[in-house]
């Protein structure tokens, strides 16, 4: 039992560094060379943590070339265009001026179902209002509004909003996060003063609070206080 659960954890551990070699993509946004190896590492670290007469390094090994061949792959694709087609197919323009591509559909063998469904998805009622519906090559779908149909921005009608930043997580569960504090500049006396400020008093009252680098700030209480 013991041998088993050490093999779990190792091979585990060795998963999620393959996984973090590959980068920061998520499950839907990967491209089909990055999901290919991603089945394969879980098929090769499933075969040792369910067969204990199989070595470790059956396992490790194969994870370990994999990961390097697609580092090498990635490391290609970024100087060589045509390869990076190749491993990952290109760009195909699916909507054009409201009107879809019915040929185009045949040839990706994608459903109009598809199609509508991906467009309601992105708050589209109708693909008329498309200028250009793009499938990128992860299989998400990229569009562009007619100018008619684009939503109103400040700037169209000449109005300039309050400025803000990215908010960063400062408090979680009455605990204040340092190095959210260290990257906005902002003290643990200044955030103690915020919160009382808020009507909160303490920090340890505080469940949430976000703050930007624009001063805009957002804090909820824990529940009974």
């Amino acid at each position: 039992m013991t041998v088993s659960l050490v093999r779990t954890l190792v091979l585990y551990v060795a998963v999620i560094c393959a996984i973090r070699l590959m980068g920061k993509r998520q499950i839907g946004e990967l491209e089909p060379s990055e999901l290919v190896i991603t089945i394969l590492i879980s098929e090769l670290a499933s075969i040792p943590m369910q067969d204990l007469g199989v070595p470790l390094a059956t396992g490790l090994v194969p994870i370990a070339a994999l990961i390097s061949t697609e580092i090498i792959v990635s490391f290609l694709c970024l100087k060589s265009r045509r390869l990076r087609r190749l491993c990952n197919g290109r760009a195909a323009v699916l909507i054009y001026n409201g009107k879809v591509d019915a040929a185009k559909l045949r040839d990706l063998r994608i459903t109009t179902d598809e199609i509508v469904e991906a467009l309601r998805q992105n708050n589209i009622q109708s693909i008329a209002d498309v200028k250009y519906g793009v499938l990128e090559p992860n299989g998400q779908l990229s569009y562009v509004l007619r100018p008619e149909a684009q939503p109103v921005t400040a700037g169209l009608i000449g109005k300039i909003p309050p400025e803000s930043g990215v908010p960063f997580l400062v408090i979680t569960d009455g605990k204040p996060v340092l190095g959210n504090l260290r990257r906005l500049g902002i003290s643990l006396a200044a955030l103690e003063k915020r919160v009382k400020k808020a009507g909160c008093g303490e920090i340890r009252n505080v469940f949430l609070m976000t703050l930007d680098d624009c001063g805009n700030q957002f804090i909820q209480k824990k529940e009974g206080l």
